[in-house]
């Protein structure tokens, strides 16, 4: 409010300011300093500014889903749709699509730096469903793609749950043409539906016969009876006509399918009559009008109202002729007994309680006379700890056999088995001998050239034995030692492939025999050590050198008794027997037989010379040879026989028998002389041995 104040002159009035108080306090007439319209243009303007931070920094995505009616959810980000295409920016965002049929899809989308970018979405499609009815009603039906998943069912049926593609369905049904055709299955979760009608397989047959009312079996199904039309599959099938007093007719028929045919009139034969034919004894065969038609008992069909000829045959018996006539239908039995064709066989065994068995049957003792069919009999005569004698016999009518059997133990049978002859892997030809016998060895004090080591002593060889008839030669040896080498003697050589090996040492010879066993598959004789004999086993059956005794025996034993040269009982051979030292070889040696040349100077090649008389070579001459056993003075203290002796168990040397190309003088020269080395020397080799058993 504002209060005027006149001063005393009316004509020059004051006017002086007040103070005023608005009503409501002084506040309430100052007036506000905001301004809405820069505030909303600012607004506006930051609003502006990020939609074009978001359009300068956002990619065009197209999404392109399929189908393409699918909805599409995003999530994870800030994005605009425009006409099917997104704004987003790079980063990680989530897609859900659904379309009626597919499954849904969640994926997660990688938005890139990229300007455009394209995604393809693709939704799987769900499986449909095929449902099938056909004619006939029920039908096997499959449905198989190229993968070869496979649905099968039996009509009306629903295959469920079927990938959208290409499939062939095949429908099968009896009695119908198989049908396949290709079906395109859409899938999306939707039932297809297909009507199948199978075309049928048969074709109509008539059939007549003569007479009527014949029963009709199609494959074994009755049909009705003739006159009457069936149905008959093209492939084929058995028909039969079936009529009391008649023969029943049968034939495979086929009609074509869908066509109509007649067969021509079939006129049935009046029935067979039926023999029931039996014989004492059965088995015998039979022949009707001349053709076998099998063994007693039998059911024959014989033609009815005409005489038929029967025989019968059996081994041992006579012959049997009928001849009958049957009635149509007519059933007879017929028993034929047999007269048998009887021989004697008279039986002589020993042992005197050895038991006789003919054809598996026990008959007592085997010392009888029998009468036997005249057939083909298996004879056994048997006794514990012999060998059995099994033979097969025919006796003949009339006629008394007479059969002699001496059973051998089982040892004599095994002994007899052991072939004669056999041939060792190094190409070696061994004999069997079976000496069985007692000999002495050594030679008497009186015997001129005896040596103090050659004490008579009793052995007995009772195990059979096989040596070889010539010694080791270098290519034998050589399989085994490819290296080896027999070297010269004085510029000769000593290493021709068919010399006798020398240069090798007794266990090198041991090692060969060993060697020997292994390619053959048998035992070895000797144990190695170490690549050095240990020991020996004498239940081997595996090849080895001669023991001393088997070497004197086949260097000796002549006759009943020991031999003291290989040629006879003078100093000097008459034959060329023996490969020593003679005239031949006076050149390279200071002692020779000039009165004796065998033709070689060293060493021959093996079997050059005359065998003895157990057909082996050079058991007195060419090379000296090893054997078996060590050496010892051979002192037996109590004068008993000792038993196949393989010699001492242990010692230093081995014992060497019989003279070499070397040797001239009448010590050595006696096959009795007995020499022993723990070395090789070049007139030293050996031959080599087994047990048979």
């Amino acid at each position: 409010m504002v209060e005027d104040k006149t001063s005393d002159s009316a004509n020059n009035p004051v006017i002086s300011p007040i103070d005023f108080t608005p009503v409501g306090g002084p506040e309430n007439n100052r007036r506000s300093p905001f301004r809405a319209g820069p505030t909303l243009i600012v607004v506006a303007l930051c609003i502006a500014l990020g939609l074009l931070w978001f359009l300068l920094t956002a990619r065009s995505v197209a999404l392109k889903p399929s189908p393409a009616t699918a909805t599409i959810d995003v999530s994870g980000g800030l994005y605009f749709s425009i006409g099917g295409r997104y704004l987003m920016r790079p980063g990680t965002f989530q897609l859900q699509l659904s379309a009626p049929g597919h499954f849904d899809l969640q994926q997660e989308l990688q938005v890139s730096d990229a300007a455009q970018q394209h995604y393809a979405l693709a939704l799987e499609k769900m499986p449909g469903h095929l449902s099938i009815k056909a004619h006939p009603k029920t039908v096997q039906v499959s449905l198989k793609n190229d993968t070869q998943e496979s649905w099968q069912g039996e009509t009306p049926t629903t295959l469920q749950n079927i990938p959208s593609g290409r499939y062939t369905l095949q429908a099968e049904a009896e009695r119908y043409l198989p049908h396949s055709e290709a079906i395109d299955i859409k899938g999306l979760d939707i039932t297809q539906h297909l009507a199948i009608d199978l075309q049928p397989a048969w074709g109509q047959m008539e059939i007549i016969s003569e007479p009527t009312g014949a029963d009709i079996l199609l494959e074994g199904k009755s049909q009705g009876r003739t006159p009457s039309t069936i149905d008959i599959l093209e492939s084929g099938e058995t028909v039969t006509l079936r009529l009391a007093g008649y023969k029943p007719w049968q034939q495979t028929l086929s009609v074509p399918a869908g066509e109509q045919r007649t067969l021509p009139l079939i006129k049935l034969q009046p029935a067979d009559g039926t023999l029931a034919l039996s014989s004492q004894p059965p088995g015998a065969g039979i022949t009707h009008n001349g053709h076998y038609v099998g063994t007693t008992p039998q059911q024959i069909q014989l033609a009815p109202s005409r005489p038929q000829q029967l025989q019968l045959y059996l081994d041992g018996y006579y012959p049997a002729s009928h001849s009958l006539s049957l009635k149509t239908g007519e059933q007879r039995a017929l028993n034929v007994v047999l007269k048998p064709k009887l021989g004697t066989l008279k039986i002589n065994a020993q042992p005197a309680d050895a038991q006789l068995y003919i054809d598996g049957v026990a008959k007592g003792s085997a010392r009888q006379s029998l009468q036997l069919l005249a057939r083909p009999h298996r004879i056994e005569i048997r006794k514990a700890g012999y060998t059995s004698h099994i033979a097969t016999l025919t006796p003949q009518p009339g006629v008394e056999r007479t059969l002699q059997v001496t059973l051998k133990t089982e040892a004599q049978t095994r002994a007899a088995s052991i072939p004669a002859m056999i041939t060792a892997p190094g190409g070696q030809p061994l004999k069997l001998f079976r000496p069985n016998t007692v000999l002495t060895l050594g030679a008497s004090r009186r015997e001129q050239g005896r040596r103090a080591n050659e004490i008579l002593r009793k052995v007995e060889l009772k195990r059979p034995f096989y040596l070889s008839s010539t010694e080791v030669s270098n290519q034998q040896f050589q399989q085994f030692r490819r290296q080896h080498t027999s070297n010269h003697a004085n510029g000769h050589t000593l290493n021709q492939r068919h010399q006798p090996v020398v240069s090798v040492t007794w266990t090198s010879a041991a090692l060969y025999c060993n060697w020997l066993s292994e390619q053959q598959g048998l035992a070895p004789f000797y144990i190695e050590k170490d690549g050095e004999i240990s020991a020996y086993d004498t239940q081997a059956l595996g090849y080895r050198l001669p023991t001393e005794a088997e070497w004197a025996w086949a260097a000796r034993w002549q006759k009943g008794e020991m031999a003291k040269f290989p040629w006879g009982k003078s100093l000097v051979p008459a034959k060329k027997t023996s490969n020593i030292a003679d005239a031949s070889a006076a050149n390279i040696l200071p002692r020779v037989l000039r009165d004796y040349n065998d033709g070689f100077v060293v060493s021959a090649p093996v079997a050059s010379l005359q065998a003895n008389d157990k057909g082996l070579y050079d058991m007195g001459g060419n090379v000296a040879e090893w054997v078996n056993d060590y050496y010892s003075l051979a002192v037996n203290a109590s004068g008993s026989v000792e038993k196949d002796p393989v010699g001492p168990s242990k010692g230093q040397f081995k014992i060497v028998r019989g003279a070499s190309w070397r040797h001239s003088g009448m010590t050595e020269l006696r096959l009795s002389y007995r020499d022993y080395s723990d070395s090789a020397r070049d007139d030293l080799g050996f031959r080599i041995a087994r047990y048979a058993e």
